[in-house]
């Protein structure tokens, strides 16, 4: 390697270890790791179940479901929104990932806040829009092929849990 790449190569990387310490002065490791290094993200191929809402700030996620019998498995979400949401993605997925819709609709947006370690006030909307969005999903279940595949077929006791999302979020964190 010629000096030129190596000398743009630390500075690539002294500029990666700097963004580092500053966002984990915000966030805990376990956001920044999934902001930088995202699960389950990208769409996929006829889902039984998806899902897209707009977030207030402005942010937008969808979430794909495929169904193995009655457990979720694959599932995938896409977002055109910051780290924190890129966060909460994969934290909800990850959460919802082997799990009937059932249990997947009990998922809340202080479950995904407790798997994070936490988030900052200022993105709090941030979990809400990731659960937002699963839930989406989960109702669109009957509505997409899954219906029509008696393998998948839900049970009234399956289908998803709605519970309230529209709490102070300040009572989530405390």
């Amino acid at each position: 390697m010629e000096k030129k790449e190596k000398d743009v190569e630390k500075v690539f990387d002294d500029l990666q270890k700097y963004f580092m310490r500053e966002a984990l002065k915000t966030f805990s490791q376990k956001v920044v790791s999934l902001a930088y290094e995202p699960r389950n993200v990208g769409s996929l191929k006829n889902p039984d179940g998806h899902g897209r809402v707009a977030g207030q700030c402005g942010d937008t996620m969808e979430i794909y479901i495929k169904m193995k019998g009655k457990i979720i498995d694959p599932i995938g979400f896409l977002t055109d929104g910051c780290g924190a949401t890129l966060a909460c993605g994969s934290a909800t997925t990850e959460l919802a990932k082997g799990k009937t819709p059932y249990e997947a609709g009990k998922i809340t947006p202080q479950a995904v806040i407790k798997y994070l370690d936490g988030l900052p006030a200022s993105h709090l909307h941030c979990a809400v829009l990731a659960v937002q969005t699963l839930r989406k999903a989960l109702e669109n279940l009957d509505k997409s092929g899954i219906s029509k595949n008696k393998s998948h077929k839900l049970n009234k006791e399956d289908k998803p849990c709605q519970e309230e999302t529209e709490q102070d979020p300040q009572e989530w964190v405390r």
